[in-house]
């Protein structure tokens, strides 16, 4: 993204003369924004080389905002950032940097394998992100169950969310020896009121009903 300053003095000279160029340089994040630190030592060597030393985790469209250098520098520190496995993320008319959660590698609420839809999508999109060619900005998000940690649904045209598509599974023993030790304000309030899809319910003894896919703790 080009950055000129346009404050200058009757010469036409910066009046911030660091910030007479200071170019920003989207680069996507790996799919559920994982990263190592011997990655991130790598990466914010290569920008104290090239550039300011400003990074931003993450900008809005998800990518790694590296903030601040020169025009001759960008190409140098695009190429030390593309020897790591990274890419540019999009920018204008064209098809973003998608999103996903931490998913599969390490929530319990997981439907799907989001790193692997993310990475299949994004694979497809290549060329529409880096050559624009759309009437408007388009972002995919990957959000791995109805929380839809990614804001999918706020900040993507395109948004995947993983949805439970089977009956309700309980433990009926658990359950009990949960329910006598919390007791029923926990119960409300943190279970029931919390079910996104409000699958569960509160029944008065003589109206429980039972069967195969209907549990009655």
């Amino acid at each position: 993204i080009p950055r000129f300053t346009e404050l200058k003095n009757d010469k036409g000279e910066a009046v911030f003369p660091d910030a007479a160029e200071f170019h920003t340089l989207r680069i996507q994040p790996p799919a559920g924004m994982h990263y190592n630190t011997d990655t991130l030592r790598k990466m914010s060597d290569i920008w104290e080389k090239h550039g300011s030393g400003l990074i931003a985790f993450h900008g809005q469209s998800g990518d790694i905002m590296f903030q601040g250098a020169t025009t001759a520098n960008v190409q140098p520190a695009f190429d030390e950032l593309n020897e790591l496995g990274f890419d540019l993320g999009g920018a204008g008319p064209a098809v973003r940097t998608s999103m996903s959660c931490v998913g599969a590698a390490r929530c319990e609420n997981s439907c799907y394998d989001e790193g692997t839809a993310h990475r299949t999508v994004l694979n497809n999109f290549l060329d529409d992100m880096h050559r624009p060619s759309l009437p408007y900005k388009f972002k995919f998000k990957f959000s791995g169950c109805p929380n839809d940690c990614m804001n999918s649904i706020q900040r993507a045209d395109m948004a995947v969310i993983g949805t439970w598509r089977d009956n309700i599974r309980t433990d009926e023993k658990m359950a009990k020896a949960w329910f006598a030790k919390h007791g029923m304000d926990e119960l409300v309030n943190d279970v029931v009121a919390r079910c996104p899809t409000k699958t569960l319910q509160l029944k008065q003894i003589k109206n429980l009903k039972t069967g195969p896919h209907i549990s009655s703790v």
